[in-house]
């Protein structure tokens, strides 16, 4: 008699709870974040984690499969070579996934030549909170000036000779060159991978070849990034000079 009361009032306090529209939460906490794959270097477009043409470090992460994720936490620590030691984690940013177009983030606070460890959480509507991600390094390298890239305007033609030029002051500290030519409407023309002439800082030009077609009386926009510290093919200290510019005219 007892079991059977006790079985009919838990009965009963189930569909009370249905009755008032009240869920009892899952305490199963999420999945943890799983970072984007990094691209190649000759790759276009770019994923992963990367230098951004802002002079930031950007990164992304892929969606959480579990769809009550209202938010990723993202953390931050800064390796210091003097002294070979660690910092602590800290939280960078929370962001709340109402907020977010896709699963990318700019550090507007990374600095240049710092070494920056990177992880993330998720968190549900429960409170529950995800593992940590695996972690993330990136180093800035510093931004090569649209002042030191020739030709940069829209009405800056493209000389006879089909050459870009440009100067990276900084050089040493790099090991290639990624040059990038787009169109207007942001359609690849060539990505290339070059190895600098010099590491003095000296100028530094790339003819265009023949064969890359340009449509005539149109702008077109390239850039410059320079890598470094590759491991397994992928650069982990990079920059991404801004998008220089020329107008391309026929002869």
């Amino acid at each position: 008699m007892g079991y059977w009361l006790i079985s009919l009032l838990i009965f009963n306090f189930a569909l009370l709870i249905s009755a008032c529209g009240l869920d009892v939460e899952d305490p199963t906490p999420p999945s943890p974040p799983v970072w984007v794959q990094k691209s190649l270097p000759e790759e276009w477009p770019e994923h992963g984690i990367d230098a951004h043409e802002s002079g930031r470090i950007y990164f992304e992460w892929e969606p959480n499969p579990e769809d009550n994720i209202s938010a990723y936490l993202i953390y931050r620590a800064e390796y210091f070579e003097v002294t070979d030691s660690m910092g602590d984690y800290e939280l960078l940013e929370h962001i709340q996934t109402e907020s977010l177009v896709d699963m990318e983030y700019i550090d507007t606070h990374s600095a240049i030549r710092a070494k920056y460890y990177y992880r993330l959480q998720a968190v549900d509507r429960a409170d529950n909170l995800s593992a940590f991600s695996d972690s993330l390094m990136y180093s800035l390298l510093p931004q090569l000036y649209l002042g030191e890239m020739t030709p940069n305007g829209t009405s800056d033609e493209l000389n006879p000779d089909r050459y870009l030029t440009w100067r990276y002051i900084h050089s040493i500290e790099m090991e290639d060159y990624c040059l990038t030519i787009l169109s207007a409407e942001n359609e690849l023309i060539v990505r290339k991978i070059l190895i600098p002439r010099s590491y003095l800082g000296v100028v530094e030009t790339w003819r265009i070849p023949e064969n890359i077609i340009f449509e005539p009386n149109q702008i077109y926009k390239w850039r410059i990034d320079a890598s470094a510290n590759y491991v397994d093919q992928f650069e982990t200290a990079g920059s991404e000079s801004q998008w220089a510019t020329f107008f391309y005219t026929v002869d």
